[in-house]
């Protein structure tokens, strides 16, 4: 398995509407900012910050983003192993799937700021690398949306409100621009959510940030100041109070403790290996 190419796109504009894709290799597409939407023959299903393309070979489908853009990280790829892992199973059913977006945006990212192999033996090892990281994604993600499922039809308002509060945790959200997003008046949402979820938004969101610091810190050799940053708390004295109230243990005893146990982060690359 080889990657042909990779690289990050800012205010992409996806395919153009109303165009079919029969790709002849491998791809994904992995959004860290936006909303948009992914057509094929089986599915019509919402895209936001999180949400993993995977691309299969000669399948017609479509997607975009809403208006202006999103954001991206892509790789495109091939060989038997992939096709392998797939008639097993292991890339999971479905052509969405709905990841934390500050750890694998990290992880991903990996391949789109990578040097390029020289010679066969690396190309092999990377694709490799590659197919196991996206073999722990289909394990660990939830499918985007049932088939057919929009905001405001059965749980859709669900789905893309959990999407919406998991999206650029750097950042500030709108709470009552989610809601109307999900098209709930804000009292009305808010109240069907905690239902749902047994959390407030605001919490969900909170709690979130803790399990995107939680990846940042197995899976990326990332700074405990940089992963608070990067996962919007205020500053590392932040990110140490809640990760301590919430695990018993400091990041970086929680860290040590992971390579006490036979891990380590490569430091080239910012991926955990057993």
């Amino acid at each position: 398995m080889h990657v042909l190419a990779a690289g990050r796109l800012v205010g992409g504009g996806g395919l153009p509407v109303g165009s079919v894709r029969r790709h002849p290799h491998w791809g994904f597409t992995f959004v860290t900012a936006g909303t948009g939407r992914y057509r094929d023959a089986d599915h019509d299903e919402v895209v936001a910050a999180g949400t993993l393309v995977v691309v299969r070979p000669g399948r017609p489908h479509w997607y975009g983003p809403d208006g202006g853009g999103w954001d991206e990280v892509f790789a495109v790829f091939d060989g038997p192993v992939v096709e392998a892992a797939d008639r097993a199973g292991r890339l999971g059913s479905t052509p969405l799937l709905r990841l934390p977006v500050q750890p694998w945006a990290q992880r991903l990212g990996v391949f789109a700021g990578r040097a390029r192999p020289v010679d066969d033996g690396s190309r092999a090892a990377e694709g490799l690398r590659l197919l196991a990281m996206l073999v722990e994604a289909a394990g660990a993600a939830a499918p985007a949306s049932a088939p057919g499922n929009d905001a405001g039809e059965g749980e859709g308002w669900l789905r893309r409100s959990c999407a919406l509060l998991e999206a650029d945790l750097a950042g500030t959200v709108d709470l009552r621009g989610v809601a109307a997003r999900a098209e709930m008046p804000y009292e009305t949402w808010r109240r069907r959510f905690r239902s749902a979820t047994g959390s407030s938004p605001y919490a969900y969101r909170a709690d979130a940030r803790l399990r995107a610091a939680t990846e940042l810190l197995t899976h990326t050799p990332l700074a405990v100041r940089e992963i608070a940053a990067s996962t919007g708390f205020t500053d590392e004295r932040h990110l140490i109070r809640r990760f301590r109230e919430h695990t018993g243990v400091t990041p970086r005893a929680f860290r040590d403790g992971l390579m006490d146990r036979g891990g380590r982060t490569d430091r080239q690359c910012g991926v955990a290996w057993p």
